[in-house]
């Protein structure tokens, strides 16, 4: 039994999201629940200015909350704000900012070219991320380039706290050491090890493998959330079973496999990609289910843009050659001219169209059209054969 007098309030790390159904998100653990209607005009009164007295609720719904940890009590009134305003259908959930094209490494896989001295203005940075909050996001991806290189970084990071959607560091962890480890605000990193050792220094650089080891552990030690991105490339195939080892060692929350698409570094770098079919196979390492969800309907990356290091504002970071416009022009206003593609108006037909909605769009692209399937995913499936 509740005390009458206590007051039940929404928890610190969770948020209310109208998204295309009402949901609440919790930042911290990264669950998203559903809710109806009815439970959700009930947490908006869980906003700390209603004792339990004056709440009426099914005791059920309650309890499941107190134990998700999505509500507690408190003997105090703290009277909490909650940001409701209607997402846009698609809701954008995902919001990646490159926030700089410079780069401390020159990987021969990184699909956005050479390293260049573009950097977002401090003032575009903030406007983009409150507007990100206003409509409803979810994750924000900080990227680069190396986004540590940026010359306002750890103003951003001691701000980031201030919002109510989960921010994740994109990085190749080469900066990250003890001291830099315990400043970071974020929810989590991202450490890209693309191999063992040699292999890993063979598209990155020599000791970038030693580096992002000692990041990912220094992260872990201090009790952060971190994930592991991983691209297969020619010289990392026999390194997957050791890998494996390794990130499972290593405590890491998310492990994210994929195939290099055709585009910046590896256009004249090709031959480090293998064929399709041969990659296509070791996407079964991963695990932790990826970032990007999509909405029933739509094609893979509905809910997610990219902000590019110039200030405009693309489908994802691989269409930063066709932007759909500039961020001072507002977020949501760019965010509507994208093509959100339907899942029926792909060329797919296959049984399977719904389990992996189309694939990498980027990649079906260069290879065909936006249309197109993504061979990758057909040959994970057997929809193509592999030999």
């Amino acid at each position: 039994m509740l005390p009458q007098n206590d007051y039940l309030v929404l928890s610190p790390s969770c948020f209310l999201k109208s998204l295309e159904e009402p949901c609440v998100y919790n930042i911290e653990t990264d669950e998203l629940y559903e809710t109806n209607a009815e439970a959700f005009n009930f947490l908006k009164l869980c906003d700390g200015s209603n004792m339990v007295r004056d709440l009426v609720f099914e005791s059920y719904f309650v309890d499941w909350c107190l134990e998700e940890k999505i509500l507690i009590t408190n003997k105090n009134s703290t009277k909490r704000e909650f940001i409701l305003e209607q997402a846009p259908i698609p809701s954008l959930r995902y919001l990646e900012i490159q926030l700089t094209a410079r780069c401390n490494l020159q990987c021969r896989h990184c699909y956005l070219g050479p390293a260049r001295v573009h950097n977002i203005p401090m003032e575009q940075i903030m406007a983009s991320i409150q507007q990100f909050e206003q409509i409803q996001g979810l994750r924000l991806l900080i990227s680069g380039g190396e986004p540590l290189l940026h010359p306002d970084f750890w103003t951003l990071n001691d701000k980031i706290t201030d919002f109510g959607f989960r921010s994740i560091l994109l990085s190749n962890g080469f900066l990250i050491d003890r001291i830099t480890a315990k400043r970071l605000r974020v929810h989590e990193v991202q450490i890209s090890l693309d191999g063992v050792d040699r292999s890993h220094d063979f598209i990155r650089g020599r000791g970038s493998f030693k580096k992002a080891i000692r990041a990912i552990r220094e992260l872990r030690s201090l009790g952060k959330d971190v994930s592991v991105a991983t691209m297969v490339h020619t010289q990392n195939i026999t390194d997957f079973p050791r890998l494996q080892e390794l990130v499972m060692s290593m405590g890491i929350k998310e492990w994210n496999v994929d195939v290099p698409c055709i585009a910046g570094n590896l256009i004249k770098d090709s031959d480090i990609q293998l064929p399709y079919k041969k990659s296509a196979p070791f996407l079964k390492y991963g695990f932790g289910g990826g970032l990007y969800h999509s909405s029933p309907g739509y094609s893979c990356g509905t809910h997610l843009c990219t902000i590019t290091p110039q200030g405009e504002i693309a489908k994802c970071g691989f269409f930063s050659n066709t932007p759909v416009g500039h961020i001072k022009e507002g977020l949501q206003n760019c965010w509507k001219r994208i093509n959100h593609i339907k899942l029926e108006e792909l060329e797919c037909s296959c049984q399977y169209k719904e389990e992996c909605r189309g694939g990498c769009r980027f990649r079906a692209y260069v290879e065909k059209d936006i249309y197109a399937p993504d061979p990758v995913q057909c040959y994970i499936r057997g929809v193509l054969p592999v030999d």
